[in-house]
């Protein structure tokens, strides 16, 4: 009889518990039909590609568990090596979430400070998944925050490196002073250890912010270490040291940025990389601005950006950018002058106009953007972006211009069916346009379907300093989010 209560009430109290459970997760999938002879080439001529993301989610009070399985079979381009990126469970975690304590046991990403000494992250877009196995503690009081955490960190190709060390302190005397730190070891092998550390410090004001943080390498065993490239072209000082600051200014409804960067022998890349500092250029969503757009190099950039807006009339904003990326020896890297209008108009339509000029060692680009959007009615409307960039080539003087056109209508907030087209005056190319559609549908709430169909042009795309070359597409495109 005892037997049969005990087992009584661990039946009623474990269904009152899993009663209590949350679960929640969600499903990517992606395929291609891709006809391309490009890209079929390069996939020993494979046309069909598919990729998925599965993850879900259990909570249990301030329990919580993860998991993601992943299927890649993706052109070489986003997955550079077929053999390692195999269908499997990628990632799992159990996390513990209480009033000011955070922690987390498996795979998780993490930032320090802003990225000058550890970033990992994930970007599906640019298939960029660097992430670390092991521990992280959190703890976030009213005068300090710390950081802890160890682990090994698993690059795209997911392959796991040596094991290592952080971790970030955070002091908040007052409410507008925050001084802080960043340390990492790493154990690139059995005989060296390397420290990277920064120190920063935040002051925010009424009408305005500054934020200044400097980041060091020490490496004392690095005598031993074998010669990269770049320092048998002795392009490396050794000092290992980078530079970030960032100050606003808001009087009224003017506003002023200025960022500088100074970032040498400071790219850190131990099988995976581990630091990712802010780029300090323009990041633009425009497929042409987009293409061009500067790759970082940690180990040898030295600038800065200013940007200025002011609502020049009523719902009208204009914004003016510059920035200027140089090597440490002075030479110019990239260099952008940009400037934007936008405006909604009375009867809520909205403007955009751009105009910009972009320059690096290889070539000058010159652009303009427009996009407007029209409100037919209460749950339709009309968009219209049109792209246009002129290219001079340095080398041989080769001139060229590109330009994109995007047209889209929108029912709110079910559907948007687009017309995607692009053409160039480039002679070296096969062809010399692209057409597609593209319809965007959110249907049950949970389910994001995005259908595209026609061609599409190989292009750079770049976020953060990082960038991908997108493959050309001649065929079908499907992606499906589901949210559960």
């Amino acid at each position: 009889m005892r037997s049969f209560i005990l087992f009584l009430f661990v039946a009623l109290t474990s269904g009152v518990a899993f009663a209590q459970i949350r679960f929640s997760g969600s499903n990517h999938i992606e395929y291609s039909h891709n006809s391309s002879d490009d890209v079929a080439r390069q996939a020993a001529n494979r046309r069909d590609f598919f990729e998925d993301w599965t993850e879900g989610h259990a909570q249990y009070r301030r329990w919580r568990l993860g998991l993601r399985v992943e299927s890649h079979n993706a052109p070489p381009i986003f997955a550079p090596d077929q053999t390692i990126r195999k269908a499997g469970l990628t990632q799992r975690f159990i996390e513990y979430e209480a009033s000011s304590l955070k922690l987390t046991l498996g795979h998780f990403y993490s930032l320090l400070g802003r990225g000058l000494t550890l970033r990992f992250y994930e970007n599906r877009q640019l298939r960029h998944d660097a992430r670390i196995d092991g521990f992280k503690g959190e703890y976030v009081h009213k005068y300090f925050e710390a950081k802890l955490l160890a682990g090994q960190p698993i690059n795209r190709e997911n392959q796991r490196q040596k094991i290592f060390e952080a971790g970030e302190l955070k002091l908040k005397p007052f409410k507008a002073i925050h001084l802080g730190g960043t340390m990492l070891t790493t154990h690139p092998d059995t005989k060296r250890r390397v420290s990277w550390g920064s120190f920063y410090a935040e002051i925010n004001a009424k009408h305005g912010s500054i934020y200044g943080e400097y980041a060091q390498e020490d490496d004392p065993n690095a005598a031993q270490a074998p010669p990269r490239i770049d320092q048998i072209l002795g392009k490396r000082s050794g000092a290992g040291a980078a530079w970030y600051v960032n100050a606003n200014i808001l009087l009224g409804a003017f506003s002023l940025s200025a960022e500088y960067k100074d970032y040498e022998d400071f790219e850190q890349f131990e099988g995976a990389y581990f630091n990712n500092p802010p780029l300090v250029a323009r990041e633009h969503l425009y497929t042409l601005l987009n293409r061009h757009q500067l790759v970082q190099d940690a180990d040898d950039e030295k600038g800065y950006a200013f940007e200025a807006a002011y609502p020049v009339i009523k719902d009208g904003v204009f914004t003016a950018q510059y920035s200027r990326t140089n090597d440490q020896a002075g030479a110019i890297k990239y260099e952008e002058y940009y400037s934007q209008f936008e405006w909604t108009t009375p009867f809520d339509w909205e403007w955009f106009l751009a105009v910009a000029r972009q320059d690096d060692p290889s070539a000058r680009y010159l652009n303009f953007v427009n996009s407007t959007t029209c409100a037919l009615s209460d749950f339709n409307a009309l968009k219209i972006v049109y792209e246009h960039q002129h290219t001079k080539k340095f080398l041989d003087d080769q001139q060229f211009y590109d330009q994109a056109l995007t047209v889209g209508f929108s029912h709110a907030p079910s559907w948007t069916l687009s017309f995607l087209g692009e053409r160039t005056t480039e002679h070296r190319l096969q062809t010399d346009y692209w057409l597609g559609g593209q319809l965007d549908w959110n249907f049950l709430k949970n389910f994001d379907l995005s259908l595209f169909a026609g061609s599409r042009r190989k292009g750079k795309v770049c976020a953060g300093g990082v960038c991908v070359i997108k493959p050309e597409l001649e065929g079908v495109e499907v992606t499906l989010i589901t949210r559960f």
